[in-house]
């Protein structure tokens, strides 16, 4: 008898296996492309990033960046020149996608620390959807703050 039903459960074996959404409900980011990977004063650092979200509901959720600096010495008058390293900002309100690009801008001012000396440093994205599903984080560097 089980011989019998053998062929209906290979089957729908397939069936569901197939059917099988490829989106996650936790979105993925990848890196598209970054303008430059030296700052200059007055400039921005424009990352492109490609995401993909099974909701689609990226819209007014967050992106999320965190610099990490990669430089032995310490920063002169931290007093001064220590800035947050952590930046949390609302996404623009768009349609219900399941895929699309986010052009992230950085502005020099928040990259520079030094103001004497070029700072290298990283910057970690993820983002988060309205849900509240974050997506894996994305690493993109190494970028050097360039002073002069």
């Amino acid at each position: 008898m089980s011989k019998r039903y053998l062929p209906l459960i290979i089957v729908l074996l397939i069936v569901v296996a197939c059917s099988k959404n490829k989106l996650n409900t936790k979105p993925s980011i990848e890196l598209k492309n970054v303008n430059t990977t030296d700052v200059l004063p007055g400039q921005q650092l424009v990352i492109n990033i490609n995401y993909k979200d099974k909701e689609g509901d990226l819209g007014t959720g967050l992106i999320t960046y965190i610099r990490e600096r990669l430089n032995i010495k310490p920063i002169q008058d931290p007093a001064s020149n220590d800035k947050a390293d952590t930046t949390r900002s609302i996404l623009p309100d768009f349609p219900k996608t399941t895929s699309g690009e986010i052009e992230l801008k950085i502005d020099n001012a928040f990259m520079s620390e030094d103001p004497f000396e070029n700072d290298t440093m990283n910057f970690k994205i993820y983002i988060t959807d309205v849900a509240g599903n974050s997506s894996d984080t994305l690493v993109v560097g190494p970028v050097v703050d360039k002073q002069n």
